[in-house]
């Protein structure tokens, strides 16, 4: 009943308006000789419209059960027959009143031809901000492009002009340094003394060929910092490229100048373990290759030093991993007068950094620094080594590193383990021993001998029944 008494009212509703939007198009449309004589009628008439054009609105805007749901920001079917209506009579009555029919902007997506175009100006300020926003973005390509090509050391040619190369180096260090002890805001002084990456590069390359072709060029950049302003922060580029050649760099300068290379180890060591845990796999590789130049090229306690200040200062399994190894690696290959020298009088806190590298989580590290701790104490003496051990730790960490200290005998090479089934065998044979000396010899066992048989009787018949 709800129901239906509601579809007349819209039938209703519909007639009305429909006869009403007739009538008053009607009355417009009407040739009236009075109409075109007198003038006055025209605003009564417009005005006639006006309220009929109200009513209508009223009308339609009256309240009207629930409609089903719609989407965000379509019009609804009422509102929409609403405009068509209005439309329909401004376009036939603008003729006879001289009024310019009202343009509005519809709600819904599909009336999107009929919105005015953007001008100018706001074309202008909308592709602005969007440059803008693309500058924001995290690894958005800044600045100019550069082609680059990582060279290998034998792919490395002598410099044509070493003093202009070398003061093309000199004037990118300056701009380096200013950048870093600049007292201005972050802002101004990337503006004026930010230095593009492919000069960079650049400059590395220049220090490689002077590594290898004018070491007194080297050693001249190696004493202005190039190291710790150029170099070292190139290897932690996050491009590929720029990293490589740093490493490739650092290699170059510890084979063309170790004793010169060495005295800095303890800032180069910390960037090459951190890019030895790098997530690229070439990265590692080489970082590792690196490395292991360092240990070839003598520097032992300088090496060793940073390696075992790693256990204690950094956080990362990974890096104190590939640390504890490294320092396996050294001091197996350091002279035994100078191991012993660095144990008791040089390093005091080796013994703590062993245990620190004892309690690392990475499984080859644990036992690196066992083989590391069995060495140590073989080469300055047991009783020596449990007196220092003692001297430096106490409580578990003491008995770790004793523990981790101690050397296995070897198995003789002549006795074989068993396998289970014989030590089961020889467990059950034990057994039974076991039994016969407890219950006291008193076991009677009883052996029948059978006398030999003779030929003859052998031979003699069987009886006759």
């Amino acid at each position: 009943h709800v129901l239906t008494v509601e579809l007349q009212q819209k039938k209703r509703k519909d007639l009305a308006i429909h006869s009403s939007s007739i009538l008053a198009l009607q009355l417009l449309g009407t040739k009236n000789p009075l109409h075109h004589r007198s003038s006055n009628r025209q605003p009564a008439l417009a005005t006639c419209v006006n309220l009929l054009c109200a009513a209508l609105r009223r009308c339609v805007m009256a309240p009207e059960p629930p409609q089903p749901t719609r989407k965000r920001n379509q019009p609804s079917d009422q509102q929409h027959q609403l405009l068509e209506r209005e439309e329909t009579i401004q376009q036939h009555a603008a003729p006879v009143l001289g009024v310019a029919p009202v343009k509005r902007r519809r709600s819904s997506a599909a009336s999107g031809e009929e919105q005015p175009a953007p001008s100018v100006e706001e074309h202008e300020q909308s592709s602005c901000t969007v440059e803008e926003k693309e500058k924001k973005l995290d690894g958005a390509p800044e600045g100019e492009l550069f082609l680059v090509t990582v060279k290998t050391r034998d792919e490395l040619q002598e410099s044509e002009d070493v003093a202009a190369d070398a003061q093309k180096l000199d004037q990118l260090l300056q701009l380096k340094q200013q950048a870093t002890h600049t007292t201005t805001t972050a802002a101004a002084a990337a503006d004026e003394t930010d230095v593009a990456w492919g000069h960079e590069f650049e400059a590395v390359d220049s220090l490689r060929c002077f590594a290898k072709y004018h070491q007194d060029e080297a050693r001249r950049q190696l004493e202005n910092g190039v190291l710790k302003t150029l170099v070292l922060p190139a290897a932690s580029s996050l491009r590929s490229a720029v990293a490589r050649n740093a490493l490739l760099c650092v290699q170059d300068l510890i084979l063309g100048l170790k004793t010169e290379t060495a005295n800095h180890l303890d800032a180069i060591v910390p960037v090459l373990l951190n890019r030895a845990c790098s997530e690229k796999q070439f990265l590692r590789d080489l970082a590792r290759e690196v490395l292991d130049t360092t240990l070839l090229a003598g520097a032992n306690e300088e090496f060793l030093q940073p390696l075992l200040a790693t256990s204690t200062t950094e956080k990362n399994a990974q890096i104190v991993s590939v640390a504890g190894l490294y320092v396996t690696k050294c001091i197996i290959r350091m002279d035994r007068e100078h191991l012993r020298e660095f144990v008791r009088e040089t390093r005091g806190s080796f013994f703590d950094e062993m245990a620190a590298f004892l309690n690392c989580k990475v499984v080859e590290c644990k036992a690196a620094t066992r083989r590391t701790c069995q060495h140590t104490r073989r080469v300055v003496g047991n009783e020596a080594f449990v007196a220092l051990v003692k001297e430096k730790l106490s409580g578990s960490v003491q008995l770790d590193v004793l523990k981790a200290s101690e050397i296995r005998k070897a198995a003789k090479p002549g006795h074989a383990k068993s396998s289970i089934r014989e030590r089961m065998l020889q467990m059950k044979k034990q057994q039974q021993q076991q039994k016969k000396v407890q219950s006291g010899g008193n076991d009677i066992s009883v052996v029948v001998v059978a006398p030999p048989r003779s030929r003859a009787s052998s031979t003699q018949a069987a009886p006759s029944l």
